[in-house]
């Protein structure tokens, strides 16, 4: 987990950074006390300073109250993150409390369409199932969106369907690649691991390929990605907002999610 504190020396927040929630009663001692403990390093709102990573991000998100109030306890010595054992349990308790309002999942964000619709687009006629899986049903290919909208906004899943962004090159692990053999042969799919010498490529019919990275010419971004670029195009402006409806909807049954080790280059 990424979650760095420190003592403060000012109180300076990312660029551009929104003021901490106004709120009175408990929640406005928390906003006070989050202030002179951790925004140095993490920012008013959260989402990281020049000292401090986002720790209102959704990986940050996925933890429990409990994994978080033991985090500020203990710290992290490794990443220079203090412990705050001198706080007290209730003090503590109140930080997280009031990292989660930072997180916006104080309440529920309400949902701009029709689920239930957006069901029935997301395993039909947008054929987003085709690739993706949510609570155990739909493909295998691509990335499990049982919890992606959890601390999303509907603007921020709506963007992420209709302007789908493409791997870091220099990172192949879960993007769509098409590798060509020394002997010019090529093969499509999707790098599922990879290392100095290999990689594991799955094709889009679900068949791994164990690959010499001495036998390859070349690796390149596929010419068809999984994902669709047209879905502004293709699906209405309340389509869409019925399948945001419907990933957010699916992420508040599932509840939160311990991450995958988060990689350097992503939040």
């Amino acid at each position: 987990m990424v979650f760095v504190a420190g003592s403060i020396r000012g109180q300076s927040s990312a660029t551009g950074a929104k003021s901490a929630p106004a709120d009175n009663g408990g929640t406005a001692e928390a906003a006070k006390l989050f202030a002179s403990t951790c925004a140095g390093c993490h920012g008013l709102d959260g989402r990281g300073g020049e000292r401090g990573p986002n720790i209102a991000s959704r990986q940050v998100q996925a933890h429990s109250d409990v994994e978080l109030q033991r985090t500020v306890h203990n710290g992290i010595s490794e990443t220079g993150m203090p412990n705050f054992a001198f706080l007290g349990d209730a003090k503590i308790e109140s930080l997280v409390r009031y990292l989660r309002v930072l997180q916006g999942n104080s309440s529920p964000m309400p949902m701009p369409g029709n689920p239930e619709h957006g069901q029935t687009l997301f395993f039909a006629s947008a054929k987003c199932a085709s690739c993706h899986m949510v609570s155990g049903q739909g493909g295998f290919m691509a990335s499990d969106l049982s919890s992606y909208a959890a601390g999303s906004s509907p603007p921020d899943i709506r963007r992420a369907i209709v302007s789908p962004g493409r791997e870091d090159l220099d990172d192949h692990n879960g993007g769509e690649v098409s590798v060509t053999f020394l002997d010019g042969t090529s093969q499509e799919g999707v790098v599922r691991n990879e290392d100095n010498f290999s990689l594991q490529l799955q094709s889009f019919n679900g068949a791994f390929y164990l690959i010499q990275k001495a036998n390859l010419a070349a690796i390149k971004p596929s010419a068809q990605p999984l994902m669709p670029d047209n879905y502004g195009k293709t699906l209405s402006a309340s389509e869409l907002n019925d399948i945001v409806s419907y990933l957010m909807q699916i992420a508040e049954k599932q509840g939160p999610k311990i991450p995958a080790k988060e990689k350097h280059h992503h939040d």
